[in-house]
């Protein structure tokens, strides 16, 4: 398949940097000023910033006679360690990289400050299927760029892995070690062999432990703090593909056959990208509810494309909606329903504000043009689903029903095809009650334009911890933001950058427990030109009324506008809790 597409469906390669750091950018804020940072940010970086330094106890060059085979097994082994540069804001900082392969293939790479490591440890998630290794020594790549004096100062050891396969080739889909090092293996053993490495380098160990990813890289958060609570003090998932299966079946496909004119992928669109930005504007119209109009909370938007729909017999339909473009854009929005029972079939779809980031996605990227394919818009799912080159991730054998026979109607596909590995590769379970008994904090972040990944999907996995564990207990240990008109991992109208790395240190190290996160927009040079707090779920931001709205400092924490729980739906049952599969050579815990 075309890098192309995997970059637009999963950001591979060029959006995994994102894909992991979109939460790192969320450290980033080093603002000093308390009105405009939220309450309790100020302090929680320089609380967080007070760790000495510790100096390395010998030559980078050295790490590479480390042994490695008691975490990766046997073939494990260092392949260099040599001291680099790189410049974060133009700071220059002097990293050991130490490169390996921990067995059978999981390629790694840990960069180790040389002079400015503040006792910290992160390992970084990566986006879509994995299959590359991002440069843990490049941190601006990460998006380390955005004031953050941990970052910018060199503060922390970071480690990235590929997960066991590289390239966006399917050999891996049948190779059962492999699936499993993608699966959950992968982290792990590189945040082991990070931890050793920090200990003979600097002789002690690391003082706390972060996870953060985004994506795909959220899910692999979601399943350290499930299958390896110890890992990490404190773990950022944002936008997380927690239930993997879902995501790469109906939820994609569903798009795909959604907006095509005969309902498979022989059709042509029927949406593009000049009636999306129809679309958008409408919703927005109808639902914007800040003063830069976007949507607070897109689930209290009651918008019916057929609001917009072109009068009977017009001649010039550029600025309404067709009939069969009134049909499909209800369809991306609604999903699927069960035929015989008239469940939904899926509890996410894209949500009204985010039709700005359809385009590449669920719409063609070009504007009407007769002929295009619907295939252009359905990424890696229509890959998977129309070569059978992935069904092993599903279903452990080519049996996986195509693109054009799939079972979005009948609920019973999730019994059949998803159920037997879903405890493999779905980061669901509810139940993390051994993180939070181990001391462990969780942000949860979304985008409400997520175009890739519905929110409701992430809200629904923070119910069932509630559902799970009780209100409370999960009020203690983690937190969920929801970012108007930010798209998948960053990107959209609204305001992307935020500050959460920050937040989870100062929660860890401090015991200041995040509230409200000040978000931010910034123009091509980097300057902040407009603010904004985001709250713990469910409230939302709400302009008091006067001053400069563009400025975080005039708005305040307001009431939330949608009370209503997660209905119910066909994949319900996979948010409960489960015993994690586990397949392949055994993970030192």
């Amino acid at each position: 398949m075309p890098t192309s597409l995997l970059q637009r469906r999963f950001g591979l390669p060029a959006l995994s940097a994102l894909c992991i750091s979109a939460a790192l950018l969320a450290a980033c804020n080093g603002s000093d000023d308390s009105a405009s940072t939220g309450a309790g940010s100020t302090s929680a970086t320089a609380a967080a910033t007070a760790l000495a330094v510790v100096k390395p106890v010998m030559d980078c060059a050295q790490l590479a006679s480390v042994d490695l085979t008691d975490i990766g097994g046997a073939g494990s082994t260092i392949t260099s360690a040599a001291v680099t540069t790189t410049t974060i804001n133009g700071n220059t900082i002097s990293m050991c990289a130490v490169k390996g392969t921990l067995a059978p293939s999981n390629t790694f790479e840990v960069a180790l400050p040389v002079s400015s490591w503040t006792q910290r440890f992160a390992e970084l998630g990566c986006g879509g299927l994995c299959g590359n290794l991002s440069d843990p020594t490049r941190q601006s790549a990460f998006s380390f760029t955005y004031n953050c004096p941990l970052v910018q100062q060199g503060g922390f050891v970071t480690a990235a892995t590929d997960m066991g396969h590289s390239g966006n080739g399917t050999a891996w889909t049948t190779n059962e070690q492999q699936q499993a090092d993608f699966a959950y293996r992968g982290q792990h053993i590189t945040t082991l062999a990070a931890k050793k490495l920090i200990k003979a380098y600097y002789g002690q160990a690391q003082k706390y432990s972060y996870f953060v990813g985004c994506s795909d890289g959220g899910r692999e958060a979601l399943m350290a703090a499930q299958r390896y609570p110890n890992d990490y003090n404190g773990i950022v998932a944002g936008a997380p593909a927690a239930h993997f299966q879902i995501q790469n079946s109906v939820f994609h496909g569903w798009s795909v056959v959604s907006n095509s004119t005969t309902g498979n992928s022989s059709g042509n669109s029927v949406l593009y990208a000049d009636k999306i930005a129809v679309l958008h504007r409408a919703v927005l119209a109808a639902c914007g509810d800040t003063p830069d109009g976007l949507i607070s909370d897109p689930r209290a938007c009651s918008f019916d494309p057929a609001s917009i729909a072109c009068a009977t017999g017009a001649l010039d339909t550029s600025a309404c909606l067709t009939p069969a473009e009134v049909a499909a854009a209800g369809k991306i929005y609604g999903g699927p329903l069960d035929a015989t029972t008239r469940e939904r079939m899926q509890i996410g779809r894209p949500l009204p504000g985010s039709e700005g980031n359809w385009v590449g996605v669920e719409v063609p990227s070009t504007s009407t043009s007769t002929g295009a394919p619907v295939a252009v818009s359905s990424g890696v799912f229509s890959y998977n689903i129309v070569t059978g080159a992935y069904n092993l991730i599903f279903t452990g054998s080519p049996t996986m029903p195509t693109i054009d026979n799939f079972g979005y109607t009948d609920a019973s596909f999730y019994s059949t095809y998803l159920a037997p590995n879903h405890p493999l590769y779905d980061a669901t379970n509810p139940d993390l009650s051994a993180f939070q008994k181990a001391g462990g904090k969780l942000i949860l972040w979304h985008g409400w334009a997520d175009q890739h990944i519905s929110p409701r999907y992430t809200i629904a996995y923070y119910e069932a911890m509630q559902n799970t564990m009780g209100q409370s207990t999960v009020d203690g240990f983690t937190r969920m933001y929801l970012v108007p008109g930010v798209g998948h991992c960053g990107g959209g109208e609204g305001l992307a950058n935020i500050d959460l790395v920050s937040q989870i240190t100062g929660w860890v190290e401090q015991s200041n427990a995040p509230d409200s996160v000040m978000s931010y927009r910034t123009d091509t040079a980097g300057n902040v030109t407009a603010s904004r707090p985001v709250y713990p779920y469910p409230a939302v931001a709400q302009y008091k009324g006067s001053g400069d709205w563009h400025d975080g400092a005039n708005y305040t924490s307001g009431a939330p506008l949608y009370n209503v729980r997660t209905p119910a739906w066909a994949g319900a049952m996979f948010y409960t809790p489960y015993t994690p599969k586990q397949q392949g050579v055994a993970t030192p815990l």
